[in-house]
């Protein structure tokens, strides 16, 4: 496992455990980035002090997810990126992240591949030359229940496609990277325009990329792409606020993949107003209003009787739930 020099004083075998505990617990002595923090609780989760390892593991598994993306964003040891996935394999962000890294190892790969959520798909179909070079990828995504065929075909037919035909769809890198530190830095006023501008001529990976890891107002912009796999990826970016979900919400044009997204998370759906957003929206699937009705209060269900919005069905329940309560 390859480790930089300048780590080598806070995870050696020589170093006091003292300060081994310090940096397992996310509290160096001074400050690391987050891709050397990652790569130093990897490396102390394999320390031969219990307490040092055990450390180690909890505070990897507690890293904050922004965090986390951010140091995928580097190249990183193979042995790094599959413990980081192994922690953290529920995150769907931290998954694609990783399929996007240089450093993943192919074993690593092929499990993302296999099993990783259905944007891991899209990002591959820019990175053809890696699929042809490792065709486990192609097999693994042909068994993923959650990759969407329409993506998988179109993989399919850049890789029957000759390699000299393939064009290079990415911007330079240096144009990239510039991109993505405007679109990180949240003090700055982007508008639609020119936020436009920035991203027209992006591959679908870089803007599942941003849409993962960029500033709310790339998340603003991005959330309304006619793809629903760069749209979804903003709702799986852990910097995304309630505010930003209560809007998505109430929006009438929001398609019904991103409502059931948000009907999915436990903690976004215990906000009243995110619940009557819901509700309120014609496109929330009605198996998923029907039950966020349980938890509404009178004066909103009577609201929810009255609409013209919503389906009949919907409005219906409301009533006798009214009516239930008004015997009650």
């Amino acid at each position: 496992m390859k480790v930089k020099q300048s780590l080598l004083k806070f995870i050696s075998p020589e170093t006091p455990e003292e300060i081994k505990l310090k940096v397992a617990k996310v509290q160096p002595p001074e400050p690391l980035s987050p891709e050397d923090q990652v790569t130093a609780l990897v490396v102390l989760g394999f320390d031969k002090n219990s307490t040092v390892s055990e450390a180690a593991k909890k505070g990897l598994f507690e890293y904050p997810a922004e965090r986390l993306l951010e140091a995928l964003e580097k190249k990183l040891d193979p042995l790094v990126i599959k413990k980081t996935v192994s922690m953290h394999g529920e995150n769907d962000a931290v998954i694609i992240m990783a399929a996007m890294n240089p450093g993943t190892d192919d074993e690593t790969m092929k499990t993302i591949a296999e099993t990783g959520p259905e944007e891991v798909a899209a990002v591959f179909i820019d990175e053809i030359e890696t699929v042809r070079g490792k065709p486990f990828i192609i097999e693994s995504l042909r068994k993923n229940p959650r990759a969407a065929r329409l993506v998988i075909d179109e993989i399919e037919t850049r890789l029957s496609a000759p390699a000299a035909e393939q064009t290079d769809r990415h911007k330079p890198p240096e144009k990239e990277d510039a991109l993505a530190a405007s679109m990180k830095d949240d003090k700055k006023e982007v508008d639609e325009h020119n936020m436009y501008q920035a991203v027209k001529n992006m591959s679908m990976g870089q803007k599942i990329k941003l849409a993962l890891s960029g500033s709310k107002s790339a998340r603003e912009f991005l959330v309304k792409d006619s793809n629903k796999m760069v749209s979804l990826a903003v709702l799986k970016n852990p910097r995304i606020t309630e505010d930003e979900v209560l809007k998505v919400a109430n929006t009438k044009g929001t398609p019904e993949d991103l409502l059931r997204h948000i009907a999915r998370n436990k903690e976004w759906v215990k906000s009243y107003s995110v619940k009557i957003g819901m509700i309120s929206n014609p496109k929330t699937p009605l198996p998923i209003s029907m039950k966020l009705l349980d938890s509404l209060y009178e004066k909103d269900l009577q609201k929810i009787c009255k609409s013209k919005n919503i389906p009949s069905v919907l409005a219906s329940a409301a009533r006798r739930k009214l009516d239930s309560k008004g015997k009650k």
